[in-house]
């Protein structure tokens, strides 16, 4: 058995969506052979161990650094070219959160003096790279050729995905579809929010243990995220990020909700949009999304559903979703929903002296329209673009993956509102973090 080992986050909810796309870049680049295959962020290695350290030993160390964590967060976007060891690194930039790095520098302290690290950034912990390889051992030429093809013909990695970065990608295809070059696909840089779940230690090619946050144990077994052991995971970590409520909510009588995209009943949308369930047990999502409205909304209350309550070959019917959901609901058509549903195509409300549009996809809105756009259709899929809040644009996205799958009130949309214009911060907020309740 190869003595090499490996202490990593692997990607947990965004797996599938970022293993798409590496996939779909190695494929055009034509550099497979050197494509990662398990995306994940390093945290210490690769590294042998030292004659007085054990794997007992290891698991222990690293166990005992990372017990005073929880998940650790942090966010996916953007493209990144260096030089490594080995030869050129293309990667997703990673954005970590202060625990993630805090966890780094803690686990490197613990083993630094246990193990012969073959990474020079070991010891130096607080100049970390974190990033997401999406292929290495590049040839310093079609390294250049890759990141240039992805940033937009040589744009520096400061404004990759920028305006500029868009409009030459267009260029470069235009003369493409007028037959005078092959068509080269546009890769836009994600955006993508994860958290850490495991720390995962590998050993050669296979998984040695992966230690639990939420459980704060190690687990030896169970690794494949459709194992029931990772749905135990996944449980947990929405109970405590408050993606899924234990206990109903206290609310004001009469109170407004809004909620889009619930897209209940299909599977799919759990690879698609980077939902914390299990793909394959689509039944335990709709039973969540159910009951984290129910908790949420009172029978007098008002709910508004931005349009795609459900969809895929096995959802349920109408009805069945339609008399479980409380509140005095009014539906927003979406490109998903069916005329039995009795939707209407948009809603305009004034609230707090403002006036917001009820609707399912902004790119609809009346030009001449000037008051808050509440909408969903983009998911959680540009968050650039159409993030929780938009407070330059006037946007408020309130697609389930982005305001932690419960309905949010309009009140707290309206307070969120008048705070920000006593502050005069139009810093976009990404998503909105419920919190365990």
């Amino acid at each position: 058995m190869d003595d090499t080992y490996l202490v990593e986050i692997r990607l947990g909810r965004t797996k599938w969506r970022i293993r798409e796309m590496v996939t779909s870049i190695a494929h055009t680049y034509d550099i497979d052979d050197f494509r990662e295959r398990h995306p994940h962020v390093t945290l210490f290695g690769p590294f042998t161990l030292r004659d007085d350290t054990s794997s007992r030993d290891l698991l222990r160390m690293i166990g005992e650094a990372a017990a005073p964590f929880g998940p650790v967060g942090f966010t996916i976007g953007g493209w990144e070219k260096r030089e490594g060891m080995h030869g050129s690194v293309i990667a997703f930039t990673v954005n970590p959160s202060e625990d993630l790095k805090t966890l780094t520098t803690a686990v490197a302290g613990s083993l630094v003096s246990r193990v012969v690290s073959a990474n020079v950034w070991d010891g130096e912990p607080d100049k970390k790279w974190f990033h997401v390889t999406i292929a290495n051992r590049l040839d310093p030429a079609t390294g250049a050729r890759v990141f240039s093809g992805l940033s937009g013909t040589g744009i520096t990695p400061g404004v990759t995905g920028s305006r500029l970065a868009r409009a030459l990608s267009a260029f470069r295809n235009l003369f493409s579809n007028a037959g005078m070059t092959k068509p080269v696909p546009v890769f836009h840089p994600p955006l993508l929010d994860e958290t850490g779940l495991r720390i995962t230690v590998m050993r050669g090619e296979q998984i040695y243990a992966e230690y639990d946050f939420l459980e704060r144990r190690w687990v030896m077994t169970g690794h494949d995220h459709a194992s029931l052991s990772w749905q135990r995971t996944l449980l947990s970590f929405r109970q405590s990020a408050g993606y899924e409520k234990r206990d109903p909510a206290k609310t004001h009588p009469d109170t407004i909700f809004v909620i889009s995209d619930m897209h209940l009943g299909h599977a799919n949308i759990i690879r698609y949009c980077s939902r914390p369930f299990l793909y394959s047990d689509v039944r335990e999502m709709d039973h969540v999304l159910i009951k984290n409205w129910n908790y949420t909304v009172s029978s007098g209350d008002r709910v508004f559903h931005l349009g795609d309550l459900r969809y895929g070959r096995e959802t349920l019917p109408l009805r069945h979703y339609r008399k479980k959901l409380h509140g005095k609901v009014t539906f927003i058509a979406g490109n998903h929903d069916e005329e039995e549903l009795g939707a209407v195509p948009s809603v305009r409300i004034e609230y707090d002296g403002r006036e917001f549009l009820f609707i399912h996809d902004p790119a609809e809105v009346p030009p001449s329209y000037d008051g808050w756009v509440v909408h969903g259709h983009h998911h959680n899929n540009d968050l650039r673009n159409y993030p929780f809040m938009n407070f330059t644009g006037r946007r408020v996205n309130v697609s389930a993956e982005v305001i932690g799958y419960c309905p949010v009130s309009l009140d707290e949309i309206a307070q969120r509102i008048r705070e920000r214009e006593k502050s005069g911060d139009t810093t976009p907020i990404l998503l909105r973090q419920p919190g365990p309740r």
